[in-house]
């Protein structure tokens, strides 16, 4: 069976003094600690950052990052390799999502996921890095 290998684009090292100087805020005294957000993809079509709905089920390609934001009481969630016919509805079909919140997650080798209410908002995360085959012999 093969495996998937998530590989990145061209990263750039720094050395310890150039961290250190990006890092530490002289001001402050202290370590700069600003959390800053994934970067979300324009959707084909658009011109700005928008939601998908994905209440009556969506193809998005494999391995894709999702940021989802579910605006109203407690939804679900699920993925799947083939199209989805029923919304989520549960523990036994779907994966909670909690009210107002963000979740995360990777389409791994899924191709097709749907959400059981419109509230529920995904985003998808610009990711740079592209997937490859690797056989089971290979480490990674």
């Amino acid at each position: 069976m093969s495996k998937i290998k998530r590989v990145p684009k061209n990263q750039s090292t720094l050395a310890q003094g150039d961290i250190s100087a990006v890092v530490y805020n002289q001001r402050a005294g202290a370590n700069k600690t600003v959390s800053v957000g994934p970067e979300f993809k324009i959707t084909p079509g658009q011109v700005t950052v928008r939601a998908l709905d994905v209440s009556a089920g969506m193809q998005i390609a494999e391995g894709t990052l999702l940021s989802i934001y579910n605006n109203g009481a407690l939804a679900w969630i699920t993925f799947s390799q083939s199209a989805i016919g029923a919304a989520p509805s549960g523990l036994a079909n779907g994966i909670p999502l909690k009210a107002n919140d963000w979740s995360y997650f990777s389409m791994g080798s899924n191709k097709f996921v749907r959400s059981s209410a419109a509230t529920v908002g995904v985003y998808i995360v610009l990711d740079e890095t592209s997937l490859s085959v690797i056989s089971d012999d290979d480490n990674f």
